[in-house]
């Protein structure tokens, strides 16, 4: 091996060392916990009167004119986050979108995350939610396609990539209507869509 390749190695094994470390879980516990304390000051002093439009569970997907926000660091978040707790105020939000997110979050706990994702929507302000149809997937599954079993209980690369629920349409409905949201269904439009049976909720604060 000569010089040049040599340092060629060296420098791809330097690049991916730092890699790992830049998105490792300890670099993004401290974003999330500067990201939360940024947040609240930034949006409280210097962010009123702004439109404010959020990307949860944003992953690699950015969304032009949306503040990308995921638990984990990828080249689309802007904020690492944990969308349960968010730090913006209350009646701040324009728009909230977020595309299979929700059923990877705990069921026990939806209920307060849906309401805390009410008080910080404006009135008016859109909830818009993209996710898994159950019921549908599930007749696959049980008419011989196996693949389906991926949508049902998460593809589980990495910590969270797990469905904790199955949401059909009535149920989640139901859920965000307890809220005080008002609902309708539109067609699906996130890239999911080509890969399995989706729903699509509009839901605005009142």
């Amino acid at each position: 091996m000569n010089l040049k390749e040599k340092i060629k190695n060296t420098s791809s094994r330097l690049y991916s060392m730092l890699k790992k470390i830049y998105f490792s879980y300890f670099f993004n516990f401290v974003r999330r916990k500067f990201n939360y304390l940024y947040i609240k000051i930034k949006f409280y002093f210097f962010s009123k009167n702004k439109e404010i439009k959020l990307h949860l569970g944003c992953g690699g997907v950015k969304i032009e004119g949306f503040i990308g926000i995921d638990y984990n660091k990828t080249l689309a978040t802007d904020y690492v986050l944990d969308v349960v707790d968010l730090p913006f105020r209350d009646n701040s939000i324009d728009i909230i979108k977020s595309y299979h997110l929700i059923e990877h979050l705990p069921i026990n706990k939806l209920s307060d995350i849906l309401g805390r994702w009410y008080r910080i929507l404006k009135p008016g302000g859109k909830l818009i939610l993209e996710f898994p149809d159950f019921d549908q997937i599930v007749k696959l599954y049980l008419a011989g396609n196996e693949d389906r079993l991926n949508n049902i209980f998460g593809r589980q690369r990495f910590p969270g990539d797990t469905h904790l629920w199955g949401w059909n349409l009535e149920r989640m409905k139901k859920k965000l209507k307890d809220k005080n949201f008002q609902v309708e269904q539109e067609e699906p439009q996130d890239y999911h869509t080509k890969e399995e049976p989706c729903l699509r909720i509009v839901a605005c604060k009142k």
